[in-house]
């Protein structure tokens, strides 16, 4: 048997950039990292930048489908499956990580199909569907949050923490800026809700004489509208459609915006930087939330619901916070206590001893 692991899944960041931190820490070992995903997933772009091996399906996700779009979908499962079985018994790997997204469901399926152990990453407090369904088969589920162990009674559920490129964990410590700088972050989709009121809130907090620097991430289908916005408000701010790097963008900041997917979360914990969290209210099993709240419970962020966020109480709590450095300072304290640091490389051990390839 070759030294070699499959990663499957992806479709968002929130799935691919803990896959890939766990892929880095695994080439360290020498081991041969090989890419399963689908041909509509943003791994279908960003894997191919990182030099891995790839194989792509063509799978779509379930969830939050018409009744017709789902049976669709299902209808593709079983010939994306075959096709990740013909792709394992090519590449003989000592086994599959399973990183969340529809991807991962074809490449798990083909993996207890031929009897190559399973390891899945859940990366939320509130397990996703695929998760939940693959859990009794799997070898190790490798949970982000510690709250998602108990969603796994009698299973291998162990806290790993989610896996953080090391960049994040190379920001310094906060030091406050004057004047403030606020980032907001929508994620590699970006935010709609986010997109609309920031630029208003910041207005409020500019008639009350407050001065601030902002960067704003928008996803790609707003950043236009957004500069509009910021503009005709006659707000000075930095828009941009993504980051390619967004551990210098945290590096700079003195508080951040941001919804509340698992590795935002955690790579906001991982930089040591405070945040005001406003939850995506359909997220699946409002696992948003979840993770939102265990970063407040901590000390680190500011949690507002969608009911709760509008304009106005954006500025009001912002402008709180952004008032007073030491909040600042004790928030991104806060958050940094409770990174885990070696969450990629214990996984990626993990991976290797239930494969045999220690």
């Amino acid at each position: 048997m070759s030294r070699r692991v499959v990663i499957a899944g992806g479709g968002t960041g929130g799935h691919v950039f803990p896959g890939l931190a766990v892929a880095a820490e695994l080439q360290s070992l020498g081991v041969e990292v090989h890419w399963l995903g689908a041909r509509r997933g943003l791994e279908a772009e960003l894997i191919p930048e990182r030099n891995l091996p790839l194989t792509l399906v063509d799978l779509e996700g379930i969830q939050a489908r018409s009744p017709a779009e789902a049976a669709r979908a299902v209808a593709l499962l079983p010939r994306a499956v075959i096709k990740a079985v013909r792709t394992l018994l090519e590449l003989d790997p000592l086994a599959v990580v399973g990183v969340g997204g529809y991807a991962s469901a074809a490449g798990l399926a083909a993996a207890g199909l031929l009897g190559i152990p399973m390891i899945l990453q859940e990366q939320n407090s509130i397990p996703g569907m695929t998760n939940r369904f693959l859990a009794p088969w799997a070898d190790l589920i490798c949970c982000g949050f510690a709250d998602a162990v108990a969603h796994f009674p009698s299973l291998p559920a162990e806290w790993t923490g989610n896996p953080v490129r090391s960049h994040f964990f190379e920001v310094d410590a906060l030091e406050p800026h004057d004047p403030p700088r606020l980032l907001v972050l929508g994620g590699s989709q970006g935010s709609l809700f986010l997109n609309r009121i920031l630029p208003r809130a910041l207005a409020i907090l500019q008639t009350e004489g407050m001065v601030l620097k902002v960067q704003h991430q928008t996803g790609g289908r707003w950043s236009e509208v957004v500069m509009t916005s910021y503009s005709d408000l006659g707000i000075e701010a930095d828009v941009s459609a993504f980051l390619a790097e967004p551990w210098r963008s945290l590096r700079q900041a003195d508080l951040v915006v941001a919804r509340s997917g698992a590795l935002t979360v955690s790579e906001l914990a991982a930089a040591g930087r405070g945040a005001v969290l406003v939850p995506f209210a359909s997220a699946a099993g409002n696992h948003q939330e979840f993770n939102a709240r265990s970063l407040e419970r901590a000390g680190g962020a500011v949690v507002l619901t969608e009911d709760e966020a509008n304009p106005t109480t954006m500025a009001a709590v912002l402008g709180e916070i952004l008032s007073d450095s030491q909040t600042m300072v004790c928030m991104g304290a806060a958050a940094s206590a409770v990174a885990r640091t070696d969450a990629a490389r214990k996984i990626a051990d993990r991976v290797l001893a239930i494969g045999g390839g220690l």
